[in-house]
């Protein structure tokens, strides 16, 4: 009995720490100024079948390093690194967080982002870089135990270059080039971390992952997108 007297508190303190509040990322939710949270994920991507044919069956892994700052007045800075090795994006998105309820909270956010890729392997000698701008609405709801998030973005296309051997080609005329919705859902996984899981759908013309396919179609596509993370 004694044993057990003395194992029941450590034990009870591991399953207090092991059940904190998680540290969420995309519920938009306000940070103390210049605390930063940050979190690893993956996404998978299914092409549509007239960009990559045979290959659309695989899902496309496509990693991403996201960082959260809290600024004052309830704003948020956030950057966000994804890869595929030879395709890389690096988006910094200004965020401004509404509180209607403790639990309910929208945002209202845009973003800009500088991309580059370059394939030069298997008789290729290709490279690509531009520039988008992402603006976004987000709104979302703490349960307590679990945070959903809904998320809409807009796509613009402002700038693209490409070389292939010694021909180059540019332009920059921004272009629409469609929207992104997502649905995340949020909650504890260990102590202070969290884990997160979304669902996103892409209507876009031009979606950078694939542009080692060498997309030639002047049209929209739906692509969907599963993503899961994990916050440090």
């Amino acid at each position: 009995m004694f044993l057990l007297a003395q194992l029941h508190e450590p034990i009870q303190v591991w399953c207090q720490e092991s059940h904190q509040k998680p540290l969420p990322m995309q519920y938009p939710d306000t940070i103390a100024r210049w605390t930063i949270r940050s979190s690893i994920g993956v996404s998978s991507i299914a092409m549509p079948t007239d960009i990559a044919q045979e290959a659309a069956s695989i899902h496309w892994p496509l990693f991403h390093f996201d960082a959260v700052m809290g600024l004052p007045r309830n704003f948020l800075l956030e950057g966000i690194v994804s890869t595929e090795i030879v395709t890389n994006h690096f988006k910094l998105l200004g965020r401004w967080v509404v509180e209607f309820t403790d639990k309910l909270h929208a945002e209202i956010g845009i973003g800009w982002a500088y991309w580059f890729g370059q394939l030069k392997q298997f008789e290729f000698n290709n490279t690509i870089h531009g520039w988008f701008t992402y603006p976004r609405l987000g709104i979302g709801y703490d349960f307590g135990s679990f945070a959903l998030t809904l998320q809409g973005e807009l796509s613009y296309i402002n700038s693209v270059s490409t070389k292939s051997g010694s021909m180059e080609a540019s332009s920059s005329e921004r272009t629409f080039n469609g929207f992104s919705y997502r649905v995340a859902l949020e909650q504890p996984f260990w102590k202070s971390t969290g884990v997160g899981l979304a669902f996103q759908m892409n209507y876009l013309k031009f979606y950078y992952p694939s542009w080692p396919l060498f997309p030639t179609f002047s049209r929209y596509f739906w692509i969907p997108e599963a993503q899961i993370w994990l916050t440090l």
